[in-house]
């Protein structure tokens, strides 16, 4: 009898890159993260993000005398290191054979969503501290002058290369659809692409990607809100990628798979996004 191979037998290495690329596809809001690179090495629980300070307008210069030199300013905002898990999953060999389906997969499938909503709570709790705010006069509606006097609040700085996104409760769907500054998805595709929304794009306002996340939503107030969000507005420090580690008991054939990652995030731009809500919260909550 030819010896068999046990094919059920995951490698963590392996399972947790495929848990990576797959989270790409599931956040909303964190997949505009800046990564400042990782924190391996660096001791303490507590991270500290630079702040850059804008050098100043461009000034006349007298040929022949020397040009005034500015000391470029940084100043910083801190974040506590957290620690997340996934729910870990069991995985039995003899379900793996017999059920339709690959158990792997699913739970790998599971698990960058459980990650990626995780990424995108912290990422909006960090987006809600930005001091930037405006209220909607209507709960889970939204005019378009609303959202004209939004990018308002940037000044003549609201190039629309310049934004990653304006990010919409789906509750507000109704509202951009009938806007005539919003394009919707289907007139922005191409014809193999018409009306896929990738990643939650359902279109575009005034050349700004508008985004769908039910993350957005105040369970208190009961009402969705909208970030409109510049480039380079929240940032990441990873301790490490999400790291897979498994627990076998080969007397049962099963295996336990155990998701975790260690990061610090902050809102690194206090003029990059604006929050928009009937109920507005607080300075720095």
């Amino acid at each position: 009898m030819a010896n068999t191979i046990n094919t059920n037998v995951i490698v963590p290495d392996v399972y947790a890159q495929l848990v990576r690329d797959k989270v790409k596809g599931k956040v909303k809001v964190a997949q505009f993260l800046v990564n400042l690179g990782d924190l391996h090495g660096k001791v303490g629980e507590t991270i500290r993000f630079p702040k850059w300070g804008y050098i100043g307008d461009g000034k006349d210069w007298a040929v022949n005398t020397p040009m005034e030199v500015t000391q470029m300013k940084q100043t910083q905002t801190s974040a506590t290191i957290k620690a997340i898990q996934a729910p870990a999953v069991k995985v039995a060999d003899y379900d793996n054979e017999v059920e339709l389906g690959n158990a792997i997969e699913e739970a790998a499938e599971q698990q960058s969503i459980s990650i990626g909503r995780k990424y995108d709570s912290d990422a909006i709790a960090c987006a809600l501290t930005s001091p930037l705010k405006y209220q909607l006069a209507t709960k889970n509606a939204v005019t378009q002058d609303e959202m004209i006097a939004m990018l308002g609040l940037y000044g003549d700085d609201r190039d629309s290369q310049d934004f990653d996104a304006i990010v919409i409760s789906s509750l507000f769907a109704p509202s951009f659809y009938k806007m005539d500054m919003f394009t919707s998805r289907e007139r922005t595709m191409t014809k193999d692409g018409n009306g896929i929304a990738v990643n939650g794009v359902i279109g575009e306002f005034l050349g700004i990607p508008v985004v769908l996340s039910d993350r957005l939503y105040d369970s208190t107030n009961t009402e969705g809100f909208i970030l409109v969000m510049k480039k380079n507005a929240i940032s990441i420090i990873p301790k490490e990628n999400p790291f897979a580690e498994t627990s076998r008991d080969a007397s049962l054939r099963q295996t336990i798979i155990y998701l975790s990652q260690f990061y610090a995030m902050a809102l690194t731009d206090d003029t990059a996004i604006v929050v928009a809500k009937t109920v507005l919260p607080q300075q720095g909550k």
